[in-house]
């Protein structure tokens, strides 16, 4: 009688224990985690719906709906220029990341791909900085979730006056978007003027500023032709891009949804930036020569003029390898690691080094 009350007792226990194992793991499984994104560009600009919107369906057909997301437009959470900040901070748990706007941080290596005529645009960026990053971009960024990066498309010159020749841009209030272009603009001959991104078109329609390189996309969504009808086509540059998520929202997560984030998610969100600047780009180019051709001018520059804004990026560039010594790189092996991967990739290089 005492074996058979014992092993009842055993039993029972067993029992129990499954039941609540099973119930604990039912409740993790129900359990429905908030993801706030904020979307420093306003809810008509293709980065909502070409990226941010269809991501979150995605999240949530994927997740089965464990993951909610509310996206917040126009800047709601926090501006471009604190997303790093306000991401480890957990203001909320994912965003875009502008890297020259973090020129300071350990984003530096990444700026490489801001440099005059480094890349040509979001693929490229995405196949060169992905190899350069593994090299030199690990460093003090274990705080933050990083995605694949990619980058806008080449950026124009949105200026109120006609820029035909290096010699217009003679003393002009030119709009710096980070530290990088302020040795480029100066050996143009104009003056550097620090904007953030959402401060160009008031900057240029009160002239704080006379120019702003931005990307044909972009200027054409925020209508900066308006203040700004003279559009001078350069390819002068790309801003590297880096979705980054909060790395407290992703360690909360459990393991098959961490695993879904980082092998399929993650990489589904730069992939939709890197193709909504590609497929923009040709109705973009065409909107912007429509917009101004009564009001201003869309402006090709000649191949002696191309050849000399290229000579003119090369001080930048070795501000830039300056900079990195100062911070413990090796500058000249940087940039000629991000050289041979542009011949490995067959780009063309921004000089002959």
């Amino acid at each position: 009688m005492k074996k058979i009350l014992l092993l009842t007792v055993f039993c029972l226990s067993v029992l129990l224990s499954a039941c609540s194992e099973q119930t604990s793991n039912e409740s993790a499984s129900d359990e429905v985690y908030v993801m706030d994104i904020n979307n420093w560009q306003p809810s008509t600009h293709h980065y909502a719906y070409n990226a941010w919107e269809p991501w979150k369906k995605m999240v949530e057909e994927k997740t089965n709906g464990r993951v909610k997301v509310n996206i917040y437009h126009g800047s709601a959470l926090g501006k471009s220029s604190s997303v790093y900040q306000d991401i480890k901070g957990g203001l909320y748990d994912v965003s875009l990341l502008v890297t020259n706007y973090f020129y300071d941080t350990p984003f530096f290596p990444y700026t490489i791909g801001s440099l005059p005529f480094a890349l040509q645009g979001p693929v490229e960026a995405n196949k060169v900085l992905s190899k350069f990053e593994d090299r030199f971009a690990d460093k003090g960024l274990d705080n933050v979730i990083l995605m694949p990066p990619t980058s806008t498309d080449a950026y124009d010159l949105f200026s109120t006056t006609p820029i035909h020749t290096m010699e217009d841009l003679q003393n002009k209030k030119m709009r710096m978007s980070g530290k990088g272009e302020n040795a480029f603009i100066q050996s143009l001959g104009g003056t550097p003027v620090s904007i953030t991104s959402e401060g160009i078109y008031e900057g240029l329609e009160k002239g704080m500023i006379d120019t702003a390189f931005y990307t044909p996309i972009g200027g054409e969504a925020v209508r900066y032709y308006e203040p700004a009808p003279y559009i001078t086509q350069m390819s002068v540059l790309v801003n590297p891009l880096i979705p980054v998520m909060n790395k407290n929202f992703y360690d909360q997560l459990p393991p098959d949804l961490q695993k879904l984030f980082t092998e399929e998610l993650n990489p589904a969100l730069s992939e939709m930036f890197t193709k909504s600047y590609v497929t923009e780009l040709a109705a973009s180019n065409e909107q912007l020569e429509k917009a101004v051709e009564k009001r201003g001018e869309y402006i090709k520059l000649s191949t002696e003029e191309d050849i000399k804004y290229r000579e003119a990026g090369k001080g930048a560039w070795e501000l830039w390898i300056e900079d990195a010594n100062k911070r413990g790189f090796d500058g000249d092996e940087m940039v000629e690691a991000f050289f041979e991967i542009l011949r490995e990739e067959d780009y063309p290089l921004p000089f002959e080094n």
